[in-house]
Formats: C-alpha cells, sequence, structure tokens
C-alpha cells in the first residue's frame, strides 16, 4: 500500500493540549468539596481557556485533511496566483511540513524549487518530514530544503525567478520589522519575477498601517503589486474568518 503524505496544520496541537488541560483543571475544581467561592471563581476562570479550546479545535479539524481541507484549499488558491511558463526556480519561505512547495513542484514539472524553514523546536515541522513527504509525492528530485530564517535567506541577489510564503513573515522572530523581512524576499526575486505572499498583512500590530505597507513595497522597486482579501478569494467558514485566525490575512502579488 502505497504511504500517503503527512502534512501537520498551522495550529500547534501541543499549545491544543495546554489549553485543554488547563481547562479541564479549573473544571475539575468546580467539582471539588472545596469552598463555593473557589468553585465559583474556578468556572469563571476556565471560560476564556474553554473558548480558546474550542476555536483551536474547531481550525485544526478544518485546516486538516479529514476535516475541512482548508489548509491545502490556501495552498492551492497561492499556487493559482502564480502566472509563469515554469522554467525556472522557485523559493517557498516557510515550507512547514512541504504541502505548498510539493503542489508548486507538481504543477510546474519543469522547474527547480527550494523551501526554507527555520523548523525550530516550538513548531511540529521538520526538515526529514519534509523529505519524506516529497518522496511519497515523487518530486524529491527537484525540492531542496534548506533550514534559514526569512530576515537571512542564504542566497545572492536575484536568484529566483518565482518567491512565495505562506503565514510565515509574522511568524518570524529574529526581526522585529516585518517590512524589512518582507524586503528581504523580495531581494532573491529577479527583475521581472513574480511574488505571492499570504499573510496578516491587515494587522496592524504586526505589518503597520495598511496603505503605508503597499507604499513601502512600491518604493522598495515593487514594479505590479496586487492585494486581495482571502475572504474575497475564496469562501471561508464564519470562524476561520475570525481575527486571531485568517481575519486579517491578505495575498499580496505581483512583480519586481
Amino acid at each position: 500500500m502505497r504511504k500517503k503524505a503527512k502534512y501537520q496544520t498551522w495550529i500547534r496541537i501541543y499549545k491544543l493540549l495546554i489549553f485543554f488541560i488547563i481547562s479541564l483543571t479549573f473544571l475539575v475544581v468546580t467539582l471539588l468539596p472545596i469552598n463555593l467561592y473557589l468553585r465559583v471563581l474556578s468556572g469563571i476562570l476556565a471560560l476564556p481557556f474553554i473558548y480558546i479550546t474550542f476555536i483551536l479545535s474547531y481550525c485544526v479539524y478544518q485546516f486538516a485533511s479529514f476535516g475541512g481541507n482548508y489548509q491545502s484549499k490556501i495552498h492551492d488558491l497561492i499556487v493559482s496566483k502564480v502566472d509563469w511558463d515554469g522554467e525556472g526556480r522557485i523559493l517557498d519561505i516557510g515550507t512547514g511540513s512541504g504541502s505548498l512547495i510539493i503542489k508548486l513542484a507538481k504543477a510546474f514539472p519543469s522547474s527547480s524549487l527550494t523551501g526554507i524553514d527555520y523548523w525550530g523546536s516550538n513548531w511540529e515541522y521538520s526538515e526529514a518530514k519534509c523529505r519524506q513527504n516529497a518522496e511519497i509525492e515523487g518530486v524529491s528530485d527537484r525540492i531542496d530544503f534548506l533550514k534559514a530564517s526569512a530576515s537571512e535567506l542564504p542566497f545572492k541577489d536575484e536568484e529566483f525567478d518565482i518567491v512565495v510564503s505562506c503565514l510565515t513573515f509574522h511568524e518570524v522572530k529574529d526581526s522585529q520589522n516585518k517590512i524589512e523581512v518582507i524586503k528581504e524576499a523580495l531581494r532573491v526575486l529577479k527583475s521581472g519575477g513574480q511574488f505571492v505572499f499570504l499573510d496578516l498583512f491587515m494587522d496592524e500590530k504586526i505589518f503597520g498601517n495598511e496603505k503605508e505597507l503597499l507604499n513601502h513595497l512600491k518604493v522598495y522597486g515593487v514594479a505590479e503589486l496586487n492585494s486581495y482579501k482571502i475572504d474575497e478569494e475564496m469562501n471561508l467558514p464564519k470562524l476561520l474568518l475570525n481575527k486571531k485566525v485568517l481575519g486579517n490575512a491578505m495575498i499580496l502579488s505581483g512583480r519586481k
């Protein structure tokens, strides 16, 4: 029987388990034969943790292949935005467990691809899992995986014809200025090359004012720039459009 590739969702299961255990602990306290005030207080304290546990569980289900499969659908949307003849090099920044880059490898069989990720202990992805998935999907001969930070890519200027990234820039911990992280991605893109970035670009706490962000990129040398709110590009369950999930998500695409 052919092995099936396994792609983890963006939701970290260990965080879900932490909130579940905290919720359960508070609920158990409400059942103990102790002071009524403490039991009521414990019940009140449990509420936000129960809510977060529910949201995370719901997101895992909707993003996973056994549920709504929206992680894969979002990657399909990114691939559909790539308008290219397929001859050249693709870079995927924040490749996770390899879902997006493998879809690109299949869509553009004449391309060579590189996926970079930090694969820190805080995540449930790994370089080994990426390689295994690429082998299972039959595209490992055209994909290189490298451990690197998106804030300092180990490539020369203008090495790639296509650069993509999905929900990575806001997670970069070694650079407070996320606009500089985006510029670093554009640095390695060839003149005339295309980029497709999906991130929480409408979250002003992370990326600043949306108009200023777009102006920064234009000043940096982006010749063509398009922006799309994710809910205008695909139908998503209402809870996934929560501001803490994908409510601030936007696709930026264009050419350098």
